[in-house]
């Protein structure tokens, strides 16, 4: 009788960790949005004076936002369907067109064309290289959290360091400077992720016509036509009839959007998912309020060193370091502190943070105090960027299904800008009034802290008990 030898099973294959130099290689690229965004507050104003049109200077800061806002999802849903590698690269490319042209340019409207191409190009980077640490973690059986902190790092807090980068590049090449530093972060920036970051999958060869109709363009120009009308209300909200014009237009747009996308084979974004798990439209709620409070730091501050304090751009510019300083030292903290606690928990020490930085700009911060007293406050300040951001990124990471997301990181960055202008319009009605004051500032900030600490704390202790 033959004996047979049950074989011993086979070991599953271990998790392999995500090198490192993936993330650092496509961080690299995701600085160029916030800086791009933060150096032109100290270059406007010379530029509007070469210009001769002092009207065109909020459009040439916000129309960077509006292209970004339309260009964060178009740019998930092509990584989704073209490669997040194709699409980072290419956003690249764009990136470098606009630094080449943008110090030509003759008026103050082809200036304004030409920040919507940088960002058009600036908006890839993010929602690309989430997907590709998606694709790669899972490829190797890893969490992705330490990855998606480097680059949330990357991506977030250098938008702090922008005013002071800014101001030196000014001073050294004048305001053209703002775009010349652009080009040799870019070549860095082509030649680390073609060296370093695995190439996409090879694609299925779909004739051109097909691949374009599954983007579902009609969806897009629905989803541009509501975020332009709906973002240029909001940022001429704090003067004169228009708004309600555009916001009039903007919302049925809106509503056509949501419909076509519910019923539409292949959407361009899937808002089905936020009814089949709400988790992902809780979080882009929490990422708008948490963006609010953070480019009412960005914006309002240095506003008011300069118009109350008294300070000039440079001087400004470094005292905004402590923002950048402490908010990449608390996202370093929070993408450690992320694979062994819960999102919540990190949100938690997050929101919390707003309300006493903000409590401390309300009821402390005045325009005499000292300048120590300043640097803490902005230390303060710069807590819940990692926290805050990193908790949204990972609830959001375990929210949607993996083919979604780049999508829905996409959208995600949307929420970022729509909050960016939400902040512009706080500010305009607290800093920028007449009879506002940096304490009004503070209280937004606390307010938004506190109700979103509420909330953080609910959800831990759910999850705690449902564990």
């Amino acid at each position: 009788m033959t004996q047979h030898v049950q074989a011993p099973p086979i070991p599953a294959e271990a998790p392999r960790p995500l090198p490192l130099r993936i993330p650092w290689s496509l961080g690299s690229g995701t600085i160029l949005l916030g800086l791009n965004s933060a150096m032109i507050a100290v270059a406007v104003v010379p530029m509007a004076g070469d210009f001769g049109s002092s009207a065109a200077v909020a459009w040439i800061v916000s129309s960077l936002y509006i292209a970004a806002a339309v260009g964060s999802p178009t740019a998930g849903r092509l990584a989704d369907v073209f490669g997040a590698r194709r699409v980072y690269l290419a956003g690249l490319a764009l990136i470098l067109v606009a630094s080449l042209a943008g110090p030509f340019m003759p008026t103050a409207e082809w200036m304004i064309a030409d920040r919507v191409v940088l960002g058009l190009g600036a908006s890839a980077q993010f929602p690309a290289a989430m997907a590709i640490i998606r694709q790669q973690a899972a490829a190797r059986g890893s969490r992705p959290a330490g990855a998606i902190g480097i680059v949330a790092m990357c991506g977030q807090t250098t938008a702090a360091l922008g005013p002071t980068v800014g101001g030196f590049v000014v001073l050294l090449w004048g305001w053209p400077g703002i775009f010349w530093i652009n080009l040799p972060m870019v070549a860095l920036c082509a030649a680390l992720v073609l060296a370093f970051v695995p190439a996409d999958p090879r694609s299925e060869r779909a004739g051109i016509a097909r691949r374009l109709a599954s983007l579902d363009p009609l969806g897009m120009l629905l989803m541009v036509g509501a975020l332009v009308l709906i973002m240029m209300g909001l940022l001429s909200a704090d003067g004169g009839d228009a708004w309600w014009i555009f916001l009039g237009a903007g919302v049925p747009v809106l509503a056509l959007f949501v419909w076509r996308e519910a019923v539409a084979r292949t959407p361009f974004v899937d808002v089905r998912l936020m009814v089949a798990f709400p988790a992902f439209g809780m979080t882009l709620v929490r990422a708008v309020a948490t963006f609010v409070s953070f480019y009412c730091i960005f914006y309002g501050l240095p506003q008011w060193f300069q118009g109350e304090v008294g300070l000039d751009a440079g001087h400004t510019g470094l005292l905004m370091l402590p923002v950048f300083g402490v908010g990449a030292i608390s996202t370093w903290m929070a993408s450690q502190l992320g694979a062994r606690v819960r999102p919540w928990a990190l949100l938690t020490v997050g929101t919390a943070a707003m309300v006493v930085a903000g409590a401390g700009l309300a009821l402390f911060t005045h325009a005499d105090s000292p300048t120590w007293w300043f640097v803490v406050v902005c230390a303060l300040l710069g807590v819940p960027n990692g926290f805050n951001n990193l908790g949204n990124q990972l609830i959001l990471n375990g929210a949607v299904p993996a083919h979604a997301s780049g999508s829905a990181t996409g959208v995600y960055r949307t929420a970022q800008y729509v909050g960016a202008a939400l902040a512009a319009i706080v500010v305009a009605h607290t800093i920028g009034a007449p009879g506002g004051s940096v304490a009004w500032l503070g209280w937004v900030i606390a307010g938004i802290g506190a109700v979103l600490l509420v909330t953080a704390i609910a959800a831990l202790i759910t999850t705690r008990r449902t564990a």
